[in-house]
This record gives C-alpha cells, sequence and structure tokens, in this order.
C-alpha cells in the first residue's frame, strides 16, 4: 500500500513537472511569436514611412510644379480647399495631436476623423508624384498596359514646357499621348495623411498606422496599413545657415522652419498585438525627445527609428 502512494506521488510530481515544462514553453513560443510579429510589422511601417518622407515634394523631377496653382476642381481635405493637388507645402505636421487638426503650417486637416486619432501621437501629410512615370514619351513602364482608373495625374509634355493636372476616370491616356514617340509623361500624383488610430477593427484596441489618401474625387476613406503602432514621433533637422547640414533637430517645428528642414528623425513605438500570460511591461521609451511612462501591461513593446535625408520637401517652390 505504501509503495502504491509513493508510486502516485511520484506519478503526480513527474506529471506536473511535465506540464510546467510544457506551460513554460509554450509560453517562449508564444513570446518569440509576437517578437517576430512586433519586429516584422514595425519595419515595414519605418520603410513605408521612410519611402514617403524620401519623396515629400517630388513631383516629376522638375521644380517649376512646385510653383502650380492646384485646379479648381482638386478634392479638399475639408475645409482645406484644393488642398491633396497643392504642391506647397509637401510635408506637413501635427506634433502631438490633442485634438485640433491644423498643422503647423496652418492646415486645417478637416477630412480626418480626430475621434479615432490616438493622443500625443504625430500626423504627417505627405504630397508627391510617383518615383517613375506610368507613360514616359508614349511608352508604358514595364508591367503596365493602361492607366490606373479613378487616378490624378501630372501630365508632362515637350519635355516640362507644358505640365497640367490629368483625372484620368474610367477612360485610358488620350491615344495621341499614349503613342511612342509623343514627347509626353504621365505621373500618379498622391497625397497621404498618416496617423495611429486607436484600433484597427472597430473595438479590437489594437493601435495601428493608418492613413487617408487622395483617392477618385475626395480624401479617403481611411486605409490602415499596420498593427501595433502605438506611437509614432517625428523630429525635424533644421539647418539654419542652408549648408545641408541640420543646426537643431526640433519636435514641434513652426512654419518658418519647415522649409529649412533637411533630415528627418522618425521614431515608432511598436507594440505585440496580444498580451503575454504572467508578464508586466513596466519599462519607460525614449521616443527621441518625448518620453514615454511605463504602462505596466502584459504587452511586449520596443522603439523603432530611422534617419532620412529629404532632397524634395526643402527645395523652394520654382
Amino acid at each position: 500500500m505504501i509503495e502504491l502512494m509513493v508510486s502516485i506521488v511520484l506519478g503526480l510530481l513527474l506529471t506536473s513537472g511535465i506540464v510546467a515544462v510544457y506551460l513554460e514553453s509554450k509560453r517562449h513560443y508564444l513570446i518569440e511569436d509576437e517578437m517576430a510579429r512586433m519586429q516584422e510589422n514595425g519595419r515595414f511601417a519605418l520603410h513605408l514611412l521612410k519611402r514617403e518622407l524620401t519623396l515629400a515634394g517630388f513631383y516629376a523631377g522638375d521644380l517649376t510644379i512646385r510653383a502650380m496653382t492646384p485646379p479648381g476642381v482638386a478634392p479638399d481635405c475639408g475645409s482645406a480647399l484644393d488642398w491633396s493637388l497643392d504642391p506647397n507645402p509637401p510635408l506637413e505636421l501635427i506634433n502631438d495631436f490633442s485634438g485640433s487638426a491644423v498643422t503647423a503650417q496652418g492646415s486645417t486637416l478637416d477630412c480626418l476623423d480626430t475621434d479615432d486619432i490616438l493622443e500625443a501621437t504625430d500626423v504627417v501629410s505627405v504630397k508627391r508624384s510617383a518615383g517613375e512615370p506610368t507613360l514616359r514619351n508614349g511608352v508604358y513602364r514595364a508591367g503596365t498596359v493602361a492607366a490606373d482608373q479613378n487616378q490624378w495625374y501630372l501630365r508632362v509634355a515637350d519635355y516640362g514646357d507644358d505640365v497640367t493636372w490629368e483625372y484620368i476616370g474610367e477612360a485610358d491616356f488620350d491615344g495621341a499621348d499614349a503613342t511612342a514617340g509623343s514627347r509626353v509623361d504621365y505621373w500618379e500624383v498622391y497625397a497621404n495623411i498618416f496617423f495611429i488610430r486607436e484600433y484597427s477593427e472597430s473595438g479590437d484596441g489594437i493601435p495601428t498606422l493608418c492613413t487617408e489618401r487622395l483617392s477618385a474625387d475626395s480624401m479617403g476613406p481611411v486605409e490602415c496599413i499596420v498593427e501595433g503602432i502605438e506611437d509614432l514621433q517625428v523630429e525635424f533637422g533644421i539647418d539654419a545657415d542652408a549648408d545641408g547640414v541640420p543646426n537643431q533637430y526640433k519636435a514641434d517645428p513652426t512654419a518658418a522652419d519647415m522649409p529649412a528642414a533637411v533630415v528627418a528623425r522618425v521614431y515608432l513605438l511598436v507594440r505585440s498585438l496580444n498580451e503575454i500570460s504572467g508578464y508586466t511591461n513596466s519599462k519607460s521609451f525614449q521616443l527621441g525627445q518625448k518620453t514615454v511612462a511605463p504602462k505596466n501591461d502584459g504587452y511586449l513593446r520596443r522603439v523603432l527609428t530611422t534617419a532620412v535625408q529629404m532632397r524634395n520637401a526643402t527645395l523652394p517652390p520654382g
């Protein structure tokens, strides 16, 4: 009888040990899985923002386009009339959003639903053309056979002597333009507003990097791009003496500062999508000049950062 009881106790101890090892192994697997997904999401978001900021203010490689007046039919952003196709300013910032949609340069971006924007995160708008034309000298780009429908374009003819805004609806480019040797290029035009929303899908509580972009005849609808982005902060390197080197980095630049911004430092606070059982994150995080206090919850977090040389946004109009 005693031997049986000893055997049962030993069996229970062995079973509990196996269960404990299994649970700990499963926990480590969940942590590694969340870390990998968090890293992948953060890198994708950082790459996207870096490309956008690099191309901010690029319009078909033609400086004179920055002096153009947008067409009267250009989509507005709420009370910001013709905003989407106005080349100036090509880059705008709302620092540490606190309910107001007014940028540092004075635009009111009230096409945004401000109720959805996460407090104390930055909002950045970028206007630009594509990095290469859809149609060059009458010939479609490799892999392209027609214009994107419901898309705004810059039509650049005669090597820049004739530049106009063109909206392509359900049709294609003009037949004469789309003939080899026509001396006509078409460049897609973009206007994007990037911000952090409190959720990806309504009610899920997952902070997400989203964008509201120029569409057929309006700004929007909102498209959420990367889940788990909890904070976005951008600091601009201001070149006060026009030597191409920033003299000072500002998290809250003025309208007068922005034309002299030559570098952008981008900081992302990335969060796991799920909490880790038994884990408490008591760390604080530094996003440039901003300190994020400990949240004392079960989510993993890390900061990703990059620096972006801005060669187009700071070019003077014309």
